[in-house]
């Protein structure tokens, strides 16, 4: 818990988590509440960083907005393109010095650099600053 907890009193809303303390271990720390179509996830603290990423790919996940390159580790980032033949391209990039394991979330295809075939939901490896680039099969 950090040195701000606010003491949340539920209404119509639903405790998602509460304190692990012995006095605001009663109220919840974070909840949610629907309102016509929409949802509000309300934290009454500063998270850590572990449970701030798990509460932000909830609510991620629950406007449907939790697609695969969310799902990166911190280090690579994803781009994606169209090569000249019509067909999709997706550029992993390892922005660390270590090596980086990525699932391969997209179109089965051929990782350009190493000349082999990858299919959706295969481990692509990424080495130490390293750079990968799949190119799918089909258009």
């Amino acid at each position: 818990m950090s040195d701000w907890a606010e003491m949340l009193v539920l209404d119509q809303a639903k405790a998602l988590a509460y304190y692990d303390h012995p006095f605001f271990g009663k109220y919840p720390a974070i909840t949610e509440n629907y309102f016509g179509k929409g949802t509000v996830t309300y934290e009454g603290s500063v998270l850590s960083d572990r449970l701030q990423e798990k509460v932000l790919e909830r609510v991620l996940e629950q406007a449907q907005l939790m697609g695969p390159d969310q799902k990166l580790p911190a280090a690579v980032r994803v781009k994606h393109g169209e090569g000249r033949a019509g067909k999709a391209i997706h550029y992993y990039f390892n922005f660390s010095a270590g090596p980086q394991q990525v699932v391969y979330a997209h179109g089965a295809g051929r990782e350009l650099v190493s000349d082999h075939q990858i299919k959706k939901g295969e481990a692509l490896s990424l080495e130490a600053w390293g750079v990968a680039i799949v190119e799918e099969d089909r258009q």
